[in-house]
């Protein structure tokens, strides 16, 4: 009986926390429905959004998205598929702009923005929290 007890005491502390823990989605690198790409890497995605590269892996040319300066969302991405954030990122792009050798992504606003913007222009590149994906978009690549 006092195992039962323990058990059960155990189980409410678990589902308790796990209720009440900060849900940590995974983000999804996306692209419109048409595009040919089956998946893309970390680095690939990076080389794209930091303008070291204009087309996808397989030749079709890719327009890099970003969502509003702040997000969540850009937050994350940057930071775990860039590497770069911040005043880092500002310098990086500041030294491409002046040089005439670069421009930093387009903003579009938030998750909504993003899914709409990339699932109507075919040679779109984004990311969005896991829970946007659907049909109007296609996943490349899932960030943890």
């Amino acid at each position: 009986m006092k195992t039962l007890k323990k058990f059960w005491t155990v189980l409410f502390v678990v589902l308790a926390w796990t209720v009440s823990a900060p849900a940590h989605a995974a983000l999804a690198v996306i692209v419109n429905p048409d595009n040919s790409m089956a998946g893309i890497t970390a680095e690939q995605a990076a080389d794209i959004f930091l303008g070291r590269v204009g087309v996808f892996p397989n030749g079709q040319r890719a327009i890099p998205v970003d969502q509003s300066t702040g997000s969540p969302a850009r937050r994350k991405f940057y930071q775990s598929v860039v590497k770069k954030e911040g005043s880092a990122l500002k310098v990086y792009w500041s030294k491409l702009l002046f040089t005439g050798k670069g421009q930093p992504p387009r903003e579009v606003g938030d998750n909504a923005d993003m899914k709409s913007w990339v699932g109507n222009n075919p040679d779109a590149i984004g990311y969005v929290d896991g829970k946007f994906v659907d049909k109007t978009v296609k996943v490349l690549l899932i960030i943890p």
